[in-house]
C-alpha cells in the first residue's frame, strides 16, 4: 500500500524539462514582444475593456507560439482557424438568449468539437469561446464585431511568431515535406531502408489512440535521433581520428588539373583535398566529375583515351568549396548518414583550425563497421 502510494505521488511531480535555460528566455522575450503590441494595439483600436477580456487567451496562444511551436496547436491553421471558429460559436450563443452558466458549457463543448472536426485545436480559441459568452456587457455590445479584435491579434501573433522563431533558429511553420534526396532517385535514403517509415510513424499514432503534442514530421526525426544515440551506445566510442586516413594526398589552388589528375590516376583516388599553400587550412575539393567537366573532345567520334585537357586551368578556379568536413572526434554513426543519406563518397577531417588532418572514403568507413561488427560476435 505504501509502495502504490508513492508510486501516484511519483506521478504527480514535475517532469525533467528537456530543454536548455535560454530557451525559457528566448520564449519570454517572444512572449513579451507580442503581448506589448497586441494589448497597445488592441486598448487604441478598441477599448481596454475588450482588450483585457481577451488578452488571457491571447497569452495562452504567444506561449504555445513561443513555448512550444512545434505543437500542432500552434501552427496558423490552428491558431488563426481555431480563434476565429471558435469566437463565432461563442458569440452565437452568448446572443441565442441562454443563461450565462449554460451558455459558457454549451460553447465550450460546441468549439472544442467544431475544432477538432476541422483540424484547428486550438485551446486557447476555447476559452475565446467561453469570453464571448461570459465576458460580460462590454463583450456582449460587441456581438461579432468581437470577430475583428480576434483576427487582428490572431495575424500579429503569427506575423511575430513567423519572424521571431525563424530569426531565433526554430523553424516556423511546420510543414510535412518529403525527405531530400541527395541521390535523385525515388529509393528511400539507404539509412533509411532497414528503418522505420513514415506510414509506420502515422499507424503506430493511430494505434496509440490518444493525442499526440508534437508535428508527425517533429516525431518522425525524434525517434531517428533516438536510433542513432542507441546506435552509438552500442558501437562504442570510434571516432573520425580511429579510422580516417592520415597519409594524405592533397593539392593547392594554384595546382593544374593536369596534375591534379595524375594524382587521382595513380593513387586511384576519386576525391582531392585543396587546401591552402603553407597553412594547410583546407578551402577546396575537386572530384573526378568536377575534373572530367573541364575535358573536351579532341574529334567528333571519341573514345575517352582521346580527351584532353582545357590546359592551363588551376583548381582554384574549378574546385567545389565550401566543403563538407567533420572534426577527429565525430562519431563513426555520424559518418556513416553522412556518407550514404548525403550522396557523399569522402569526408576530410579537420582539426580546431580548420587544418586537414586525415580523410574518410567509403571504403575506410566499411572496413571499420567490418571490424567493429566482429568485435561484437559472441566468442
Amino acid at each position: 500500500m505504501h509502495e502504490h502510494f508513492l508510486d501516484w505521488f511519483r506521478i504527480l511531480a514535475p517532469a525533467q524539462p528537456n530543454f536548455h535555460p535560454r530557451e525559457w528566455l528566448r520564449a519570454a522575450i517572444g512572449v513579451g514582444i507580442v503581448m506589448s503590441l497586441t494589448v497597445s494595439l488592441g486598448v487604441w483600436l478598441f477599448g481596454a475593456l475588450v482588450t483585457l477580456h481577451i488578452v488571457g487567451p491571447t497569452c495562452a496562444s504567444a506561449v504555445l507560439l513561443f513555448a512550444t511551436s512545434s505543437s500542432p496547436f500552434a501552427q496558423p491553421w490552428s491558431v488563426l482557424a481555431g480563434n476565429m471558429f471558435a469566437t463565432l460559436i461563442g458569440v452565437s450563443v452568448g446572443l441565442s438568449g441562454l443563461d450565462t452558466p449554460p451558455a459558457t458549457v454549451l460553447a465550450a463543448g460546441l468549439a472544442l468539437v467544431c475544432l477538432l472536426t476541422l483540424r484547428c485545436l486550438h485551446p486557447p480559441g476555447c476559452a475565446l469561446a467561453v469570453v464571448a459568452v461570459s465576458g460580460g456587457a462590454s463583450v456582449a455590445d460587441m456581438g461579432y464585431r468581437l470577430l475583428w479584435p480576434v483576427a487582428i491579434n490572431s495575424l500579429l501573433l503569427l506575423a511575430i511568431a513567423l519572424i521571431y522563431n525563424n530569426l531565433t533558429g526554430h523553424v516556423y511553420p511546420k510543414s510535412r515535406r518529403p525527405r531530400e534526396n541527395s541521390h535523385n532517385t525515388r529509393d528511400p535514403l539507404p539509412g533509411d531502408r532497414m528503418s522505420f517509415t513514415r506510414d509506420d510513424v502515422d499507424q503506430a499514432l493511430k494505434e496509440f489512440g490518444e493525442y499526440v503534442d508534437v508535428t508527425n514530421d517533429d516525431l518522425e526525426q525524434l525517434i531517428r535521433q533516438t536510433e542513432k544515440y542507441a546506435l552509438r551506445r552500442s558501437m562504442g566510442e570510434i571516432s573520425a581520428a580511429d579510422i580516417m586516413s592520415r597519409d594524405l594526398r592533397y593539392a593547392t589552388p594554384g595546382t593544374f588539373i593536369e596534375q591534379a589528375w595524375q594524382i587521382l590516376k595513380e593513387h586511384r583516388l576519386r576525391s582531392l583535398p585543396v587546401v591552402e599553400e603553407g597553412g594547410g587550412k583546407l578551402v577546396g575539393i575537386i572530384t573526378l566529375v568536377d575534373l572530367l567537366k573541364q575535358f573536351q573532345p579532341s574529334q567528333a567520334r571519341v573514345n575517352f583515351g582521346q580527351l584532353k585537357y582545357l590546359r592551363g586551368t588551376k583548381l582554384r578556379s574549378i574546385m567545389s568549396m565550401p566543403v563538407v568536413a567533420v572534426s577527429q572526434d565525430a562519431h563513426m554513426v555520424d559518418l556513416v548518414f553522412m556518407l550514404s543519406d548525403r550522396g557523399l563518397h569522402c569526408l576530410p577531417v579537420v582539426d580546431q583550425q580548420e587544418r586537414l588532418v586525415g580523410m574518410i572514403t567509403q571504403t575506410d568507413l566499411i572496413a571499420a563497421l567490418y571490424h567493429n561488427w566482429l568485435k561484437q560476435l559472441p566468442g
